[in-house]
């Protein structure tokens, strides 16, 4: 079911990055200065090559045991799974219901330009409450 609110307009902009060499515990660092929870890989040759989540350097790394010495680029999660900033809000929550994911990279014209989590969408699901039931009442008059 369409909303009628884009991606683009919820997504996050500020685009947080850390290198693919870099340990888990620059990452945990990144993150909690910036406040979010995840960053994007770049890669050695250029370019964006994945994304670590706190759950990545939890699961992949300090819970093995291997302690913060882990590389960014071993932990990382790949591929990026991603929509554009046009696509609706309900098909990007699908898309991560069907992967399994909590956040999704926004691509326009193949170049990363925003971060979707599930908590953006969660954040706007009054503004959703509020349109469908408009769209209601409207059928209704």
């Amino acid at each position: 079911m369409e909303t009628g609110i884009k991606v683009g307009d919820v997504m996050k902009t500020n685009l947080i990055t850390i290198s693919e060499d870099q340990n888990v515990f620059d990452a945990a660092k990144l993150m909690k200065k910036n406040h979010v929870g995840s960053v994007l890989v770049k890669a050695k040759k250029g370019g964006i090559s994945g994304i670590v989540t706190r759950s990545d350097l939890v699961e992949r790394c300090l819970a093995e045991g291997k302690g913060g010495s882990c590389k960014i680029g071993h932990v990382m999660s790949q591929p990026l799974v991603g929509v554009e900033p046009e696509a609706d809000v309900s098909d990007a929550a699908k898309l991560m219901g069907n992967e399994d994911l909590r956040r999704l990279v926004v691509y326009k014209k193949g170049k990363i330009v925003g971060l979707l989590s599930d908590r953006d969408i969660v954040k706007i699901s009054p503004s959703l409450y509020d349109l469908i039931a408009e769209k209601v009442q409207g059928h209704l008059k």
